[in-house]
C-alpha cells in the first residue's frame, strides 16, 4: 500500500517520472489492485440495490476481475502493436500495468452507485456518472500514452481503439459462450 501511494504522489508531482518509476518497478500489483477496484466498481454499480448475497457478489465480482485482467491483456498487447507499427517501441507490460492503474478510476463508481442508493430520486444520473467515468478513464490512457511515448493525441486515440475492437469482439464472444454455458446446465 505504502508503495502505491508513494507512485500517486509521485505521478502528481511529475507525471512522466511517476510512470516510469512504476514501470522500472514493474508494478504488476498495483496493476492488478486496478483491475480488482474496476471489477468492484462494476460489480457495485450493476447490482446498487438489487439484494445479492454475499457468495453471488464475490462469485461476479472475480468474474468481473478475470475478465478485466484478459481485456487489459489483449489490450495492451494490441496498443502495443499499434504503436510499434507506427515506430515506437512499446512494451506490453508497461502497458499492462498503464491500463491496471486506470481502473482507479472506475473506484469513482462505488459513489455513484452509493448515491443512488442513499437518495433513489437521484439515481438517474449513474449512467451520467458512468460515461464520466469512462470518459476520464479514456482520457488518463490516451494523456499518458502520448505522454510516455512522444507520440500525438491522434497516434494515442489509434492505440487505444486499436486494441478495443478486438477487446470487445473478445467479451462478446465471451459473453455468448457464457450464456450458451448457462442454458446447457439448465
Amino acid at each position: 500500500m505504502h508503495h502505491l501511494l508513494q507512485a500517486y504522489f509521485l505521478y502528481m508531482k511529475d507525471p512522466r517520472e511517476g510512470l516510469e518509476r512504476l514501470f522500472a518497478s514493474r508494478a504488476y500489483g498495483a496493476a492488478l489492485l486496478g483491475y480488482l477496484a474496476a471489477a468492484l466498481s462494476t460489480v457495485c454499480i450493476f447490482n446498487a440495490g438489487d439484494g445479492i448475497g454475499l457468495f453471488s457478489f464475490l462469485f461476479k465480482t472475480a468474474v468481473w476481475f478475470v475478465t478485466e485482467i484478459l481485456l487489459g491483456v489483449v489490450m495492451s498487447s494490441c496498443a502495443a502493436l499499434f504503436l510499434d507499427f507506427s515506430g515506437k517501441k512499446a512494451s506490453p507490460a508497461e502497458l499492462f500495468i498503464l491500463i491496471g492503474t486506470a481502473g482507479f478510476i472506475k473506484g469513482l463508481l462505488i459513489a455513484a452507485s452509493v448515491i443512488a442508493l442513499a437518495a433513489p430520486a437521484v439515481s438517474f444520473i449513474v449512467p451520467l456518472m458512468v460515461l464520466a467515468v469512462l470518459g476520464l478513464q479514456l482520457g488518463y490512457l490516451l494523456r499518458n500514452i502520448s505522454r510516455m511515448w512522444q507520440v500525438g493525441g491522434w497516434r494515442a486515440c489509434g492505440a487505444v481503439f486499436f486494441c478495443a475492437v478486438p477487446s470487445v469482439a473478445g467479451a462478446a464472444l465471451a459473453g455468448i459462450f457464457f450464456i450458451w454455458g448457462l442454458v446447457l446446465l439448465f
